[in-house]
């Protein structure tokens, strides 16, 4: 439909209407002005009631789809096999781009409203944008779809690539790709972020909202430990940040040791605890492990186990380890808590 002359069409249509119907037309979907009147207005205007506005507006479509119905059936039969084409239904926004573009925004609205309530439009609420649709009772059936899309991409608790997605909706609504990306264009609960996975808006990885959320998705992105240093010149480097805006490094470094999500691995560097990273010192993290083995632990897998969890030396583990006010060696060289070995 980006082929078609919009304005010449609509100029051949409304060749031989009235002036008062013309006038009409105009204000009601601002084909002069871009400014856009309702039928209250437009009837304070012209010293008419908002109904008579009205009935003059349909009398003004009636008489084009009569007198020019070859005309007028190609364009609503173009609306309509693009809208069927993506599913029935149209974020407006997105409707208006591809039909048309900006300039021809008023056209657009000419011929939907031709269509004489064959393209509703549906206006946006809590879980859903503003939309046209071809679907009946559009409004109640897009929003228990999104209602199930959402549900879904939450029980799984994860980004989702589009494929998954896509083979759910299709399985649950039949539906293609097309369709189920307008769909998701519509959700207010649903969106993508900028390498093409799918989540929940509240998500930090679709809606970074803190400096906090932006360290966590670019560790999450580079799947290592990294110092605060390099956390905050990635943050910039991946886009995490608004383009006139610059992370500041002691502010990152605050952040990150006030997120239980983070872990101190090592001198100025952290890692994310769902990676199985727990806080603590070097003599925490060898309690828990002694804790943890009973029969005691000899040196070298006490060392791995700390190592394992700290990007510190052998020797900085050995030191908290013949700290003899908590840690003591049997005969055999096994490790031991102080207070498990009395007991």
């Amino acid at each position: 439909m980006e082929k078609i002359n919009y304005s010449q069409i609509y100029a051949k249509l409304t060749k031989n209407l009235s002036p008062k119907i013309k006038n009409i037309f105009e204000r009601r979907f601002g084909i002069k002005s871009d400014k856009i009147e309702t039928l209250e207005s437009i009837g304070q205007r012209l010293g008419i009631t908002r109904e008579r506005v009205r009935q003059i507006e349909k009398a003004g479509f009636n008489a084009i789809k009569k007198h020019n119905k070859e005309t007028a059936d190609k364009i609503l039969q173009g609306l309509n096999y693009y809208f069927q084409e993506h599913g029935g239904s149209k974020r407006e926004d997105i409707a208006l781009a591809d039909l048309g573009g900006q300039k021809n925004k008023p056209y657009i609205l000419f011929f939907l409203a031709m269509g004489q309530g064959q393209f509703p439009k549906i206006c946006g609420k809590k879980d859903y944008r503003s939309f046209w649709s071809t679907i009946p009772d559009a409004g109640a059936k897009v929003k228990e779809s999104l209602d199930s899309l959402v549900l879904y991409v939450k029980n799984h608790g994860k980004l989702l690539g589009k494929e998954e997605l896509f083979s759910y909706a299709a399985s649950q609504y039949n539906l293609d790709k097309k369709a189920i990306l307008s769909y998701l264009e519509l959700s207010t609960k649903i969106e993508e972020n900028k390498e093409g996975k799918i989540g929940l808006v509240d998500w930090p990885e679709i809606k970074p909202r803190n400096v906090r959320d932006k360290a966590l998705l670019v560790l999450k992105k580079e799947q290592k430990p990294l110092h605060f240093t390099r956390i905050t010149e990635l943050i910039d480097t991946l886009e995490f940040n608004y383009p006139s805006k610059q992370a500041n490094v002691q502010t990152v470094h605050n952040e990150l040791i006030k997120d239980q999500r983070f872990v101190l691995v090592g001198r100025g560097t952290y890692a994310l605890s769902d990676w199985g990273y727990f806080p603590g010192t070097i003599k925490d993290i060898i309690t828990k492990v002694l804790k943890e083995k009973q029969q005691g632990v000899f040196k070298e897998d006490v060392v791995k186990e700390v190592l394992g969890q700290r990007l510190v030396a052998k020797g900085t583990v050995m030191v908290n380890l013949n700290n003899k006010k908590y840690f003591q060696k049997d005969s055999e060289g096994k490790y031991f808590l102080i207070e498990t070995q009395t007991a």
